[in-house]
């Protein structure tokens, strides 16, 4: 097993278009995900499963599944330094 990390696709221009992006509006969303699985496709299933309205916004979209929409990398031991995951929830209003 090892351990993956799923993000929204920020340099493609799906999300510059109006209507086209499938983390607008910006709540009730998951925006990111660390996953143990055995491969890519076990942990963009895995992150599809655990989503949120990103997955309903679009017909015919899931954007954890696509690689038009999100990047799902092998996260090794080696690098720099940098928080993998942030689990912060703001106050209710």
């Amino acid at each position: 097993m090892a351990l993956w990390r799923l993000t929204p696709r920020s340099d493609r221009l799906w999300w510059c278009v109006e209507g086209k992006d499938p983390w607008q509006p910006p709540y009730d969303r998951a925006f990111g995900f660390v996953v143990r699985a055995a491969d890519a496709e076990e942990a963009r299933w895995a992150a599809h499963q655990a989503a949120g309205d990103e997955n309903g916004t679009l017909d015919g979209v899931s954007p954890w599944l696509d690689a038009n929409y999100s990047n799902c990398e092998e996260l090794h031991g080696e690098g720099s330094a940098e928080v993998i995951l942030v689990n912060f929830r703001h106050a209710p209003k």
